[in-house]
């Protein structure tokens, strides 16, 4: 049994639409990155300087950063890479998931991974999404 509409012609993807290819992993993952990065250094300096631990700030801010800003930072990376890949900018291969397990424990590596990123890239000034 077949639950799924049929496309009428007019929805994107269509003939009419054809300007602009269907892209998975187009967004803004580098705003999305550097935010989580910064956000995940300022939360860590907190947590490592002013912060006791077994106190329920010092809790939260070790949550925050842990628990959501690291694995953001790791999808943003991953999200961009793929990104990248779909368009046919470049691939980062291996190093995306090298990139993607070191932020997991340390989001500043976003830095290493922009650098490694533009290296990498043409000449393209819409690369970055209107960061520029």
């Amino acid at each position: 049994m077949n639950t799924h509409a049929e496309p009428s012609g007019d929805g994107p993807g269509t003939d009419s639409d054809s300007t602009v290819p269907a892209r998975r992993f187009d967004g803004p993952w580098l705003r999305v990155l550097a935010t989580a990065a910064t956000a995940w250094t300022l939360l860590y300096a907190l947590d490592w300087f002013l912060l006791e631990a077994g106190t329920p700030a010092g809790a939260a801010v070790g949550f925050a950063h842990g628990y959501l800003l690291a694995p953001l930072a790791t999808a943003g990376i991953l999200l961009d890479a793929l990104s990248l890949a779909e368009r046919g900018v470049t691939d980062l291969g291996l190093f995306k998931w090298l990139y993607a397990l070191v932020a997991l424990a340390a989001p500043p590596i976003a830095i290493v991974y922009y650098a490694h990123r533009e290296w990498l890239r043409p000449g393209d000034p819409d690369l970055l999404g209107g960061l520029r």
